[in-house]
């Protein structure tokens, strides 16, 4: 499996972003390959994982501000805040372009 650079909860994301609710999230401490799948992931083993991550966001006291900082800092790869690579594409597509 490639690494990805980022980690759930935005623990290395740099810049102007502020991470602090980070360290509330409930995904803190859990394999990251939990939220970023493995190169090659098939359709059935994506949607599985993304069920099981997006379930752990669901009870997270982080979950909005998680899931605001990856639309904002337009996160491509991963589940964030219970949303996933394809929701939040789809999440963009409706806002007015900058």
């Amino acid at each position: 499996m490639a690494k990805r650079r980022a980690i759930p909860g935005g623990r290395n994301v740099p810049g102007r972003f502020s991470t602090r609710w980070h360290e509330s999230a409930a995904c803190k401490g859990k394999p990251v390959e939990l939220f970023y799948g493995a190169d090659g992931e098939d359709h059935a083993q994506r949607t599985a994982r993304e069920r099981v991550a997006v379930a752990l966001c669901g009870g997270c006291i982080v979950r909005k501000q998680c899931a605001a900082h990856a639309l904002a800092a337009r996160e491509k790869y991963g589940v964030w805040g219970g949303t996933t690579e394809a929701s939040r594409e789809a999440e963009r597509r409706k806002m007015p372009a900058a």
